[in-house]
């Protein structure tokens, strides 16, 4: 086998960037003796791999997060010069979004990362790559869409790797993973992953790998973020101009791997650093808010809002329920609102609307419902466009202006879901409602009612029917007691 000429200078940088990123000294030597010398974000990538060898280990790995900087190569070597190579007689899937020349891609990643290096044999009519000194084999497969996965599901693999996951639907990835198995006793089943923003997955892969990250709360999952900025030594000069001078959403996304940003983008003004704060003590004397969105297969959000002296609306608590009924709604409102006074609540207008819904008690309105349990709303205005102009409007910044609507960033699901809303392709002013779009109606809500700053009619049909219900018992009761006699006569 050739070896890698490096000056002992070169050595011992190599040595050290890889202990430092957690590598094994054996998965060194493994790389070294191949040729193969990983850049310092993939040392990362590698040594998460043979995490994934732990019990309590990660069983999904996935990296880059932007376009260049050495994905593939980082996982056709993990799985070609280390996994294949340690165990013997694995069987992995490894995929590629390919156009036409399925081929040719699979071959020109071949000999860019193995020829020469390592001893192997490419099967171009099975498209199947096996090393001779452990009788490992990778089956090399190829998707233009979700739909071509089904021919790989069902087939017992103790790897999968997916290039370009992002191109993929969740439903499929998932039913794909069924068949990531084993029943050799030194290998743990895993999955290496590569993927940038955008695409029909964007959400998934966002929800799978970005956010447990960003949130420092990654169970069986890993991401080592990287751009192309990690792989200036190997990327050619034209790619970076290319990458450097795309403009656009597109651009920023690709070059900074920032899944807040993507093509299509409704809200894409968002930032996480300017857009999400810290929770910290609210001051008593801002003013305090409540805004509410009705579902109950689909999600009921409630969300409380502060305004501070200079106008900038606070957003400091969340409740996003599904599956829930009105009273339990209503009774977790009221729990998570107990000490606090608010100028208003306002909630979506259709819980205010006569449409067959009776609750136990006969409240005729949803409304009516949150009404007798201590929860009172207003109806909000339902002018869907005014309102996304004020969301934008507040969620604008630039270097001289700040957003004048911050989260705390504890509020997770406005903060998952509000930037991954796109643009309806029918009505482009409007977003795609099929998206999942609750925890940004409330925030509509809530700054359509700051904005319209008129007297806010008490909901008198809610309370006039229940003080005339409470003044009738209150009349029953006296007829029983006597107090309406008069003469010996009712």
């Amino acid at each position: 086998m050739p070896t890698l000429e490096l000056t002992q200078t070169e050595a011992d940088n190599l040595v050290l960037t890889a202990k430092n990123a957690g590598v094994p000294k054996e998965q060194i030597e493994n790389f070294v003796r191949y040729g193969y010398v990983p850049l310092p974000w993939q040392w990362k990538f590698h040594s998460l791999a043979r995490l994934a060898d732990k019990t309590d280990g990660p069983t999904k790995i996935g990296c880059g997060g932007a376009r260049g900087p050495g994905k593939s190569h980082a996982v056709f070597a993990q799985v070609c010069l280390d996994d294949c190579q340690r165990v013997k007689g694995l069987k992995g899937l490894f995929l590629r979004q390919t156009g036409n020349a399925a081929r040719e891609s699979f071959e020109d990643l071949i000999g860019k990362v193995l020829a020469g290096k390592v001893n192997y044999q490419y099967n171009g009519s099975t498209n199947t790559l096996s090393f001779v000194r452990s009788g490992s084999r990778v089956l090399l497969g190829g998707f233009h869409d979700e739909r071509d996965i089904d021919k790989y599901i069902g087939i017992e693999y103790d790897f999968i790797a997916i290039e370009e996951l992002n191109q993929l639907l969740a439903d499929r990835v998932n039913r794909l993973l069924g068949s990531m198995r084993t029943s050799k006793s030194d290998w743990r089943p895993r999955l290496y992953t590569s993927f940038n923003p955008g695409g029909v997955g964007h959400q998934f892969v966002k929800e799978l790998f970005v956010l447990p990250y960003q949130n420092d709360n990654q169970k069986d999952t890993r991401f080592v973020p990287a751009t192309y900025k990690d792989n200036r030594v190997y990327l050619n000069k034209e790619y970076v101009d290319y990458l450097e001078n795309l403009e656009g959403n597109l651009g920023k996304a690709w070059r900074e791997g920032n899944f807040d940003i993507f093509e299509g983008q409704y809200f894409n003004e968002w930032n996480r650093e300017k857009h999400t704060v810290p929770p910290f003590q609210i001051p008593v004397s801002w003013k305090r808010f409540r805004a509410y969105d009705h579902g109950r297969t689909a999600p009921a959000c409630c969300k409380w809002y502060a305004l501070d002296y200079d106008g900038r609306v606070w957003a400091y608590k969340e409740l996003y329920l599904t599956n829930k009924n009105v009273d339990e709604i209503a009774s977790e409102i009221k729990r998570m609102s107990e000490g606090e006074t608010y100028e208003y609540s306002v909630a979506d207008p259709s819980i205010f609307a006569h449409t067959g819904f009776v609750d136990r008690n006969g409240g005729q309105t949803i409304a009516e419902s949150f009404s007798r349990q201590g929860v009172d709303f207003y109806p909000a205005s339902n002018r869907r466009i005014d309102g996304w102009s004020l969301l934008h409007q507040y969620l604008f910044f630039n270097q001289t202006t700040a957003p004048r609507l911050i989260y705390f960033n504890t509020c997770y699901n406005s903060i998952r879901t509000i930037p991954s809303l796109v643009h309806d392709e029918r009505k482009p002013e409007d977003l795609d409602t099929k998206g999942e779009d609750h925890a940004a109606d409330v925030d509509r809500y809530f700054l359509l009612s700051l904005h319209e700053r008129k007297p806010m009619a008490p909901i008198n049909e809610v309370q006039k029917k229940l003080q005339q219900m409470k003044e009738k018992e209150e009349s029953f009761q006296q007829i029983i007691n006597g107090n309406f006699y008069s003469n010996g006569t009712i």
